[in-house]
């Protein structure tokens, strides 16, 4: 049963191919013929030409920015590091400040005495 759905499926999409096809077939035949590929330009044109607008100083100061950016980047995993630790710090300090409350309620409530 599910072959057959799949089936259906299949020749639905199929059909649907075709007839954007049939429908668009006057169009692709305006086309021109296009035999001759676009004239590729060297890597080495392609390089020189982005290089072209570059000057020293901004070579310079693209380097130090990544440096500033790396750096600035290492200092933030450093502090993000010992906000993670400080909270666990602090989720400790609650957990036994809660077993501490915990035990004198327990301490304190005792219970009632039976009359013999």
């Amino acid at each position: 049963m599910v072959e057959f759905i799949a089936l259906i499926i299949f020749v639905i999409s199929f059909g649907g191919v075709i007839f954007i096809l049939v429908k668009k077939m006057p169009i692709l035949e305006q086309l021109p013929e296009v035999h001759e590929g676009a004239k590729k330009e060297k890597v080495v044109h392609v390089l020189r030409d982005r290089l072209k607008g570059y000057s020293p100083d901004k070579v310079i100061l693209l380097k130090a920015l990544s440096r500033i950016r790396v750096v600035v980047l290492k200092i933030e995993k450093q502090i993000d590091g010992w906000l993670q630790k400080m909270r666990k710090k602090i989720v400790a300090q609650k957990k036994i400040e809660d077993q501490r409350k915990e035990d004198s309620n327990s301490k304190s409530i005792k219970p009632p005495s039976t009359p013999e």
